[in-house]
């Protein structure tokens, strides 16, 4: 039983070094022109992820109602804008949007859901020509979600990100999928990721996640640098 415990726990740790973004020189260069966008859950890279938080973009409260992503409902330096508004002022290299989970799956038809996302790409492309735009997908919920979400469930994430790749595809935006590195097999996060009941996140999850964009963006090099 010991030496399953010590095989166990080595393959944990093992693992777990996986998850780190990588450190390579071109990797981290490439890291530190990323701004993150999103609901409570990108908000929390400030916080869990180690993102220096004007690299993290979000609305009042850390989060952000996908329904109101295209008014000035944006909080940078204390000041609303819209995510077009954002783009235009700070002109980011590389953005990342993580959106859809609050208030958007679940609650929207496919028509409405795109029509906000598209209308979101199309501001964003509109406002700062030079931003290269990366969609990841929503994270999957905790297992546990089911007693408080009666609209969000995880058959409603996982049709919202399929409506997501939609969008990309037809706008020519990558979309990166993080969820399918996030959730176990019955498509709940792992419950190492599992920060509450809800569907926040751990340091961890937070690992991987990074060192799935930075794969993602490294693969794509030529570019992003």
């Amino acid at each position: 039983m010991k030496i399953l415990k010590l095989i166990i726990t080595a393959a944990l740790i093992m693992a777990a070094a996986l998850l780190v973004p990588s450190g390579d020189a071109a990797a981290v260069d490439i890291m530190d022109k990323v701004v993150f966008f999103g609901d409570s859950t990108t908000a929390h890279l400030a916080v869990r992820g180690g993102i220096p938080k004007e690299r993290v973009w979000s609305g009042e409260g850390s989060t952000m109602l996908f329904t109101s992503v295209n008014d000035r409902s944006v909080k940078i330096g204390g000041e609303l804008m819209s995510l077009a508004e954002a783009a235009d002022r700070y002109r980011p290299e590389i953005l990342v949007i993580t959106v859809g989970a609050s208030g958007g799956a679940g609650f929207l038809k496919e028509d409405r859901f795109k029509s906000i996302y598209k209308k979101m790409l199309d501001g964003v492309r509109i406002a700062s020509p030079e931003t290269k735009i990366i969609v990841q997908s929503i994270y999957p919920l905790s297992d546990k979600s089911k007693k408080y979400y009666k609209k969000l469930t995880k058959q409603a994430v996982m049709t919202a990100n399929g409506w997501i790749k939609d969008v990309c595809r037809e706008c020519g935006v990558p979309y990166v999928d993080a969820y399918s590195i996030l959730a176990d097999d019955s498509g709940y996060l792992r419950p190492e990721y599992q920060n509450d009941e809800y569907l926040h996140l751990t340091a961890a999850a937070y690992k991987a996640i990074l060192c799935n964009l930075e794969s993602y963006l490294i693969s794509h090099k030529d570019t992003y640098t």
